[in-house]
């Protein structure tokens, strides 16, 4: 078997803004392949050629790489062609140092125009790690410069969002982005502010309020009531620029790097945005007193626990119960989930904390599932509901034949007036459910599932949990828009007070 080759192309920074990603592959490509006909006497196949498309600054956050990766776990490959060691690694040194073991323990070559590394070699494994070196030195370098630059332009008051927020559009004066009003967007988010802060009115009303006058959201179905406040308590509606608000960063969790956007409302940057405004201020500071506010209620009646009316018992389907164990006034432990028949069936009690992480970690997986739907959907959905509704039609064309001849055997004398009207009756039977089945499908399939709105709404769920601002009140409130019912179970034999064994929790999610 003859040694194979693979090939990684991916553009970086240094390739410029002038170029698309396509041509700096395509470049790139042209490139790698006369180096593989000079090295080997033959181009590298197509289905060896890995081209990395997205910009991500860690492995996991790049599929090609991980795939090359995989490739060369395999001792056919014998090395894997690249423009530059930079391609390989752009991250921290916790991603250079799995591609270091990688090809080093897999024995596979990197073969560079200038340069083939093996990593067994002494002299190429130190090589190899300080273009690694120098290549995340410039990264860091241009991040902060790129920073730098994008303050600069928060403080001219510039747009620097790829995508204008709803109720605006992206335009260019004198080569400075900004914002330009989109009148028909504008309108929405006037008449949803004026509801809200004049007629009392909440943004589940005003969702379906705005639906009915025509007025749609960009994604062109059913607004959603949380994307919806959002939109109209942004404060680009009054002229400002925002930056620093959702910044990325990096923990580790299960021990793997992962990365987050937490709302970031200590450090976030407001400046006078060069647009002008859709919202009077007087009428948007009156939105931002209302919206959202849950009124102070009476302290011995105001809700603690966020999960009530969400969390049940899975052996028993008892209400789980909010506990907290008080000595002479003060804490004693922290607040507790039990069974209201905890005693009879056997379910132990978690803290609070426990049940509420959990939740969070379910809801987070949830959002990474849409992810992956939204990404990976192309249409399959409409096609499984065109075809059923096709069946269900063809169902009907059928009944209609048999209908006809219920009524010619009646005619001509084969079918008593009894027989027929017993047999016309189950056809009709038939008919119904079949028209009501239809209904429903094609009610489906004109509205196809929106998972970038489903994002959205579970992203801004999630957010509000994480939010210690937020009453626990408001939090229930969320919930039981995507919630309908949770079920509890920890059923331990260790029954001591040492039991470290963690609650399960099965959520039934709402179907919208």
């Amino acid at each position: 078997m003859s040694e194979l080759y693979l090939m990684y192309l991916r553009k970086s920074r240094a390739d410029g803004e002038d170029e698309t990603v396509e041509e700096v592959l395509a470049k790139h490509e042209r490139m790698l392949q006369k180096l593989a006909v000079e090295k080997f006497g033959h181009p590298i196949p197509g289905n060896s050629i890995y081209r990395e498309v997205v910009s991500g600054e860690t492995i996991e956050d790049r599929p090609e790489m991980k795939r090359v990766l995989s490739a060369i776990e395999s001792p056919d490959v014998k090395g894997v062609l690249v423009v530059d060691p930079q391609r390989l690694s752009r991250g921290d040194w916790e991603d250079g140092g799995r591609i270091l073991s990688s090809f080093k323990y897999s024995n596979t070559l990197i073969v560079t125009p200038p340069k083939t590394y093996n990593l067994y070699d002494q002299y190429d494994y130190r090589f190899f790690k300080m273009e690694l070196s120098r290549g995340n030195d410039y990264l860091e370098y241009t991040k902060e410069i790129l920073k730098r630059g994008r303050e600069n332009s928060i403080e001219a008051g510039r747009y620097l969002g790829s995508v204008a927020p709803y109720g605006y559009e992206k335009v260019f004066v004198d080569k400075a982005p900004t914002l330009t009003p989109n009148a028909k967007e504008a309108e929405a988010i006037n008449i949803a502010v004026r509801k809200c802060v004049y007629d009392g009115m909440g943004w589940t009303f005003i969702a379906r309020e705005l639906d009915s006058m025509g007025y749609k959201p960009r994604s062109g179905g059913k607004w959603n009531p949380y994307s919806l406040r959002d939109i109209c308590i942004n404060p680009v509606n009054i002229g400002k620029v925002k930056w620093n608000a959702r910044k990325t960063i990096r923990v580790y969790k299960d021990g793997k790097l992962v990365k987050t956007r937490p709302r970031n409302k200590d450090s976030v940057i407001y400046k006078d945005g060069l647009h002008p405004p859709i919202l009077e201020k007087d009428l948007y500071e009156k939105l931002i007193a209302k919206a959202g506010v849950i009124t102070r209620e009476n302290q011995h009646t105001q809700l603690v626990n966020p999960l009530a009316g969400l969390l049940y018992c899975s052996t028993c389907g008892r209400a789980m119960t909010y506990r907290t164990y008080k000595r002479n006034g003060s804490p004693r432990s922290a607040p507790r989930l039990a069974c209201d028949n905890q005693i009879n069936c056997g379910t132990k009690s978690s803290t609070f904390s426990d049940v509420y992480n959990i939740l969070i970690d379910i809801l987070e997986n949830t959002v990474h599932d849409f992810e992956f739907k939204a990404e990976e959907d192309n249409g399959s959905a409409r096609i499984e509901y065109d075809r059923m509704i096709s069946e269900a039609e063809n169902e009907l064309r059928i009944i209609d034949a048999r209908e006809e001849e219920l009524y010619d055997y009646l005619e001509e004398g084969l079918y008593s007036k009894e027989i027929f009207l017993k047999r016309m009756s189950k056809y009709q039977d038939k008919r119904s459910e079949l028209e009501k089945r239809l209904s429903f499908l094609r009610d489906k399939s004109a509205q196809p599932v929106d998972y970038h709105e489903k994002i959205r709404t579970f992203r801004h769920v999630i957010d509000s949990l994480n939010d210690d601002n937020t009453t626990a009140k408001h939090k229930n409130n969320l919930l039981k828009q995507i919630i309908k019912r949770i079920e509890y179970s920890r059923n331990s034999e260790n029954r001591t007070k040492w039991d470290s064994s963690k609650p399960e929790l099965k959520i039934y999610f709402h179907d919208f």
